[in-house]
C-alpha cells in the first residue's frame, strides 16, 4: 500500500511531470517503484519479468502522462498501465511457449516463485481473478480503486476476490492434508 498524501500535492507532482520535469519524474518513480514491483511480481512469478514490466510502465507514463485526465486517481491510471504491461507479457510468453511446444520441445520451465506454498497457490487463480485478489487483499486498495484499475465493476471485483479466496482456502486445506499424510 502506497504511503499516505494528500491528492493535491500529487496533483501537482503530475502537473509538473507534463511540463517535462524530471525531478518530478523521480519523486514518482520513488513513491510507486515498489508498490509496483511487488505487484508485477505477483501477477508474473518472476523476479526479471516484473523489473521489465515496471521499466517499462515507467516508460509508458513518460510517454502517455498527456493522455492523464485531471481529477482522476493518479494511482489507479499508473497501476492500470502495470496491469497492462503485465497482460501483455503473458501473452508473449504463452505465444513462445506454444511456439515452442510446436517445434517439439519441452514448454518452458515453470515460473519461479518466492519458495511460499501461497505464492505458487496464488499464481494457479485465473488472470483476472488473480489481480483482484493480489490488489485488494494484498496491495490493500479498495475494490472502488481495483475496479477503476482494472476498468471493470466494482461487484465483479468483489466476486473475484471472494471467489479466490474460497478456491484458496480449498487449495490450502488440500495441500496441507498431501504434505501431512
Amino acid at each position: 500500500m502506497l504511503p499516505p498524501m494528500e491528492e493535491s500535492e500529487e496533483s501537482r507532482v503530475v502537473e509538473r511531470c507534463r511540463e517535462g520535469d524530471l525531478t518530478a519524474y523521480r519523486w514518482i518513480y520513488e513513491r510507486y517503484e515498489k508498490p509496483l514491483l511487488r505487484t508485477a511480481y505477483r501477477l508474473l512469478g518472476s523476479p526479471q519479468e516484473a523489473e521489465d514490466a515496471v521499466q517499462e510502465s515507467f516508460l509508458k507514463l513518460y510517454r502517455g502522462i498527456g493522455g492523464f485526465r485531471r481529477g482522476a486517481s493518479f494511482s489507479t491510471y499508473f497501476f492500470r498501465i502495470l496491469i497492462n504491461t503485465c497482460t501483455d507479457i503473458r501473452r508473449k510468453r504463452r505465444r513462445k511457449d506454444y511456439q515452442d511446444m510446436e517445434m517439439d520441445r519441452l514448454p518452458a520451465a515453470s515460473r519461479e516463485n518466492s519458495g511460499l506454498p501461497l505464492g505458487r497457490i496464488i499464481d494457479r487463480l485465473p488472470e483476472r481473478m488473480k489481480a483482484c485478489f493480489i490488489l485488494n487483499a494484498v496491495e490493500e486498495f479498495t475494490l472502488r480503486e481495483v475496479a477503476d484499475t482494472l476498468q471493470i465493476n466494482v461487484g465483479t471485483v468483489k466476486a473475484n476476490v471472494h471467489r479466490a479466496r474460497k478456491k484458496l482456502r480449498t487449495w490450502l486445506t488440500t495441500e496441507t492434508a498431501e504434505v501431512e499424510s
